[in-house]
């Protein structure tokens, strides 16, 4: 039954991760640890182990789809600043107290999420295009770091800028931001796979399916209008917003 349910929470994951372009482990590491039971390092491990495969099978069919949504040097100007914000986001994970920032980011979260939805009205504009790659590095800063210091996806975060801000469609945010994580995952996994964080055991009964979710969750985003899709992924900062809210620590 353990395997079963291992599944199925594989695939919901999948298929949010190449939906949402959000990665696994906004579903994965609360699901891991709440219902299972898993130790929250073992689960962080195994969830990075899980997005690995599903966010290239993602990518690979959001570029079936659609090759053009993807886009590569803005992912790869990302990359650059996340990787040295994840080593901040760790730094400041053992120096800071994060119960103040984490309800700040969780307000962020909100304040995007109702906009996204179309709850709320809050007047954006786009980056001018000269300044638009230093800035790409530095949202990759900030995604890396809070990714490393919230332990939140950097996609809940990349996602909304890259379309509010960076001129991306919602289409197109959403692989370009599993592109970005793909080698974020890879590096992290590599990471927890050196002091033993990964389950195996939970890893085989979560990859299968999560790939075919993966798979069902890219074509499903590429057939979906843009309002629809904004209205999701608004919702899914909604709840993540609450989820850190309500985190005693």
């Amino acid at each position: 039954m353990k395997g079963f349910n291992l599944s199925i929470l594989g695939f919901v994951a999948g298929f949010a991760s190449a939906s949402l372009g959000i990665g696994g482990g906004v579903v994965l590491v609360s699901s891991l640890v709440l219902f299972f039971g898993y130790e929250i390092k073992k689960a962080i491990g195994t969830s990075l182990a899980t997005t690995v495969p599903t966010a290239f099978v993602g990518i690979t069919t959001h570029y079936i789809v659609e090759s053009s949504n993807i886009k590569v040097l803005i992912a790869l100007l990302i990359v650059v600043g996340s990787i040295v914000g994840a080593k901040i986001g760790v730094k400041l994970a053992n120096v800071l107290s994060s119960i103040k920032l984490k309800k700040l980011f969780a307000l962020l979260l909100l304040l995007v999420g109702l906009k996204l939805a179309g709850i709320i009205n809050i007047s954006t504009g786009s980056v001018l295009k000269n300044a638009a790659y230093p800035l790409l590095i530095m949202l990759g800063l900030v995604a890396g770091s809070l990714s490393a210091l919230f332990g939140i996806g950097g996609g809940i975060i990349m996602v909304p800028m890259l379309f509010l801000f960076f001129g991306l469609s919602i289409h197109e945010a959403i692989p370009t931001s599993l592109l970005v994580i793909f080698p974020t995952t890879l590096a992290g996994a590599v990471f927890h796979k050196k002091f033993d964080n990964i389950n195996t055991e939970a890893l085989r009964f979560l990859a299968p399916l999560a790939l075919i979710g993966a798979v069902i969750g890219a074509i499903v985003t590429n057939s979906l209008p843009s309002a629809v899709l904004g209205m999701v992924f608004g919702c899914t900062m909604i709840l993540c917003s609450v989820q850190i809210f309500l985190e005693k620590q």
